[in-house]
């Protein structure tokens, strides 16, 4: 969780989660929730339990089966062969039942409605597939996928099965990272589903780590005020602060004092210059944003 924890404050979120699925969930606090896009961005990594031998509706165990096959002439060798497939770009079909927009309505409305969306194939990116242990008697191997946004789990295991021609499932799934956010610093609900006394605080995150992650730079104040005031300023008086493992969209970050800016480079008269897009302060070390 990005922020502070304040009294009326705004929150928002970095990405939901399918009703059937668990794991973290980033929530920004204040004008953390600016960076929305920035943290649905980021790549995830998520543990993912595939059953073979049943396609559900909503390409998990939720839903109703449209195709079933016997999977147990399916190796593990088998397995492991179509999982290279999925690694890399490669266009992907949302399941019917998702929040995908089509002509104005979520597809997940229309199907639960009786009717058929239309759904077009989008490009996502698969980052890596590893299987582990053996294939269960019950057909249930484990996955871990990291993979970027708009990839969806349950399209992988329905498309696995249909690759091995016996069909396939989510029997579970867990998001254990967004970025440089992971599921073991998160705040852990008690099993009534409330948060246990200083949990919530426990949790908050500075937007500190955001520079170690993003490609992050830092101006000289002269240059610092005039990103503060929505101004462009000359990239040529930038000094690296860290490489960062992600850029989402070319954007880098610039912190400097009581300044996290995001800003975008932009070629002027033959020079480039930083123009800020998103700026967030912070004046103390007791507050992360204000």
């Amino acid at each position: 969780m990005l922020g502070r924890e304040w009294p009326g404050t705004k929150v928002g979120h970095g990405g939901t989660l399918d009703s059937s699925a668990s794991g973290l969930l980033v929530m920004l606090v204040s004008s953390a929730t600016r960076l929305s896009g920035i943290v649905m961005s980021m790549p995830k990594v998520y543990r993912a339990i595939v059953c073979l031998g049943k396609e559900t509706s909503t390409c998990d165990f939720a839903g109703e089966e449209v195709f079933s096959a016997d999977w147990r002439s399916v190796s593990e060798a088998d397995i492991d062969r179509a999982l290279c497939s999925f690694a890399g770009w490669r266009n992907q079909q949302p399941p019917k039942v998702s929040a995908v927009h089509v002509g104005g309505r979520r597809a997940h409305e229309i199907t639960r409605s009786g009717g058929d969306p239309e759904l077009q194939a989008r490009p996502v990116f698969v980052e890596s597939l590893v299987r582990h242990g053996a294939v269960s008697e019950s057909g249930e191997f484990a996955l871990t996928i990291r993979c970027g946004k708009g990839t969806y789990v349950r399209a992988i295991a329905r498309d696995i099965g249909r690759s091995l021609g016996c069909g396939a499932h989510l029997s579970s799934l867990t998001r254990e990272s967004v970025g440089c956010f992971s599921i073991s610093n998160a705040a852990k609900f008690s099993e009534a589903g409330e948060l246990e006394s200083g949990e919530l605080r426990r949790a908050m995150t500075p937007l500190s780590v955001l520079s170690d992650f993003l490609p992050t730079y830092a101006f000289p104040d002269e240059d610092m005020r005039r990103l503060e005031n929505g101004l462009a300023a000359p990239f040529g008086h930038a000094v690296r602060k860290s490489f960062g493992r992600f850029a989402p969209e070319g954007v880098i970050a610039f912190a400097s004092g009581g300044t996290f800016s995001i800003a975008r480079l932009k070629r002027l008269d033959g020079e480039f210059w930083a123009a800020p897009e998103i700026n967030i302060f912070d004046r103390t070390d007791s507050e992360v944003n204000r």
